[in-house]
């Protein structure tokens, strides 16, 4: 028998009786956050006709479809329909979830039947089902049969399509997000995308992992740290990807009023900022692009201002600050790459805030003792270090300025400059930082 691909509603998969999952399955493990995100995105889309929500793969086997991919979704659609009182009325949802489970599942459907439930109470019982109705009817999955003798396969396809052999860059989880967002599969978008991926400036990995991710979160006052058994770390993982998700301008949301104004008088050049929130689908990818640009160009400028390469000596506009700060600042030890990924970062912020030319030499002195303090106080600096310097306004137990939230409500250079608190790294010079660091070298 050949491989059968098809289109199926949620619906019609969940009513086929026959559907089963099989021993070697993982456990269920989705989490409430699952639940919240699946419940608002099904929401959000309503004003479509029809949308997509993913695939699953099913293998045919002794008249059972057994589910090798798409097992999560499906149970946690049918805990919806459970916490509707309307399961019943579809054999395979009915199916799973009198299935035999061990704790681990248990534990996780039970968590999330109860935020089905406080979902279902917070928006009302007739909206709940007029959302479950859509995601019955109008939500499609793509699905692929396999033939009985064609299990192997089924494993690869599994392993292809949610791993191509490692775990999916949350940065592909939100391209996905956002085409399907715009209903498009836009050849020069993913083209685009692409050509970031391996960047040699600026990989796309390390555009999110490195400035974006830390830029919005710092600048509300977030470390953007997850908590680990022993320590922290500050990565941008798919648990952070709901930064990047964004909203349809054509919501009717007061606070979007600018940016709808701003979208009908742009002529297609809508203005972008580095912090500014996500809009969904096409300005997502322009939102990147700019990103991309912005960051490798500013970064750029600032290493020309230092002249960190000795081919600048061309270069007319130039600071005059000691050659120590432009060696740790062009160092590649390891001791110094988190301290230098926080003063690019600040820096980055400041011109595109106030502009390349207000990027004076008093500001990047300042940016700079304020970003390798840390450095010449500390032994080791951990992501922990980093994320609470930055944003969690403590560092060695002392409470430390929150600069990047000071810098995205400052009115101007000079006021920025003002609401520095010197005291909090206890008024060091450059000179202070390089002599301290030169007793290393």
């Amino acid at each position: 028998m050949d491989i059968l691909f098809t289109s199926n509603s949620v619906g019609d998969i969940l009513s086929k009786e026959n559907l089963h999952i099989p021993s070697y399955q993982r456990p269920y493990k989705w989490e409430r956050k699952h639940i919240r995100n699946l419940f608002y995105d099904v929401r959000d889309a309503m004003s479509k006709s029809e949308y997509q929500i993913g695939s699953v793969i099913l293998h045919e086997k002794d008249g059972q479809l057994d589910i090798v991919d798409g097992q999560q979704r499906l149970i946690s659609i049918s805990l919806f329909l459970y916490a509707l009182e309307a399961h019943e009325d579809f054999k395979g949802a009915d199916k799973l979830l009198s299935a035999e489970y061990g704790d681990i599942s248990c534990y996780h459907a039970q968590e999330n039947l109860a935020e089905w439930r406080n979902l279902i109470q917070l928006v009302g019982r007739k909206e709940a089902e007029a959302v479950c109705q859509f995601l019955l009817e109008n939500c499609f999955i793509s699905c692929i049969t396999m033939p009985e003798d064609r299990l192997a396969e089924a494993f690869q396809l599994f392993d292809s399509q949610n791993n191509r052999g490692k775990s999916l860059e949350p940065h592909d989880l939100l391209k996905a997000y956002h085409l399907r967002k715009q209903n498009a599969d836009d050849e020069k978008i993913v083209e685009m995308w692409e050509s970031f991926v391996e960047n040699q400036d600026l990989s796309l990995r390390d555009l999110f992992d490195k400035y974006l991710f830390r830029m919005k979160r710092w600048s509300r006052g977030e470390t953007g740290l997850t908590k680990r058994r022993y320590g922290s770390y500050l990565r941008f993982t798919e648990d952070f990807i709901d930064d990047f998700k964004g909203v349809d301008l054509d919501q009717q949301y007061p606070y979007l009023e600018l940016y709808r104004q701003l979208d009908s008088l742009s002529d297609g050049n809508f203005p972008l900022s580095l912090t500014m929130p996500i809009i969904d689908g096409e300005k997502f990818f322009k939102y990147i692009e700019n990103a991309h640009k912005v960051i490798t160009g500013y970064r750029k400028h600032l290493e020309d201002l230092l002249l960190l390469q000795e081919s600048k000596d061309n270069v007319e506009e130039k600071l005059d600050l000691p050659d120590g700060v432009r060696k740790i600042f062009n160092s590649s030890k390891s001791r110094y790459l988190r301290c230098q990924n926080l003063f690019l970062n600040i820096c980055i912020l400041f011109i595109e805030r106030f502009g390349e030319s207000e990027l004076t030499r008093e500001v990047v002195e300042t940016l700079f003792i304020w970003a390798y303090y840390p450095r010449v106080k500390s032994k080791v600096i951990y992501d922990s270090t980093l994320g609470n310097y930055a944003a969690g306004g403590r560092f060695r137990q002392q409470p430390v300025q929150k600069l990047f939230l000071v810098l995205a409500t400052a009115t101007s250079p000079t006021d920025f400059l003002m609401k520095i608190d010197r005291d909090r790294f206890e008024h060091y010079t450059v000179d202070d930082i390089v002599k301290e660091e030169e007793k290393k070298w």
